[in-house]
């Protein structure tokens, strides 16, 4: 009696693997093919090199997507994408520049050294809309659209990030042109894209099952001016004289 007990444990433990490992198959294959929908969606884009920065057609403003920072210093991936965006507005290709980041914690902050950036450049206050909580590319997106009211963008980041950012907006109706800010190797290349693979799987959920934010009338009008967007603690800083050389400050 108990080798049979004992044989009918077993053959159920394989029946559970082989259910498990046939669903994880079919997991993996999708996630596979999603990852691999959103590069060859990607091509439907106009893309542009931050080198090339002149070529790509004007709009009314670029988004900067957050990325880490340590203090006040943003990181490599940060730096490039404000450095490209600033390269856009003193070329005249947007008027606006919106800056989306991560400020939901008390200890971290990403948006106060990116406004920093952009002052340090001579960017008028005016021209610089900030969303303090753009968690997520997802998030940025979708406050842009309907707190600024923005129907087209040039989004300024990376590679690697720019398939999964131009597909979110197009399907948000934000008509987007992408200017890829990779001035560099970064150190964590093949994490990021790791990343990215896990990331782009969520923005499919995103953006076919999770139901979109009534787009009621824009609180602030990208026309308009973006100083009333801004923190008061970010509207009083205090900068140096000098400017940035993309670099240092």
């Amino acid at each position: 009696m108990k080798s049979k007990n004992l044989s009918l444990f077993w053959d159920k433990l394989k029946k559970f693997f082989i259910f498990f490992f046939k669903l994880f198959f079919i997991v993996f294959t999708i996630s596979i093919v999603v990852d691999m929908y959103f590069e060859i969606n990607y091509f439907r884009y106009e893309r542009v090199h931050c080198k090339s920065a002149e070529q790509i057609t004007p709009k009314m403003a670029a988004i900067v997507l957050g990325a880490a920072v340590y203090g006040k210093k943003p990181s490599a991936i940060l730096t490039d994408r404000l450095q490209c965006a600033l390269k856009l507005y003193k070329q005249k290709k947007v008027k606006k520049i919106i800056l989306s980041g991560d400020n939901g914690k008390k200890y971290y902050n990403e948006l106060t050294p990116m406004l920093i950036y952009m002052m340090k450049n001579k960017v008028k206050k005016d021209d610089i809309f900030v969303d303090y909580e753009g968690f997520r590319t997802y998030d940025s997106l979708h406050r842009a659209k309907v707190l600024f009211s923005v129907n087209e963008l040039i989004i300024v980041t990376q590679s690697f990030h720019q398939p999964r950012a131009a597909f979110i907006a197009e399907s948000l109706g934000i008509k987007v042109s992408c200017l890829e800010s990779d001035l560099r190797t970064y150190k964590d290349d093949s994490k990021n894209r790791f990343r990215e693979y896990l990331a782009r799987n969520l923005a499919w959920l995103d953006v076919f099952f999770t139901e979109p934010i009534p787009n009621k009338e824009a609180k602030f009008p990208i026309e308009k001016s973006g100083k009333k967007t801004w923190k008061e603690r970010d509207l009083d800083l205090k900068l140096e004289t000098r400017t940035l050389n993309g670099e240092d400050f």
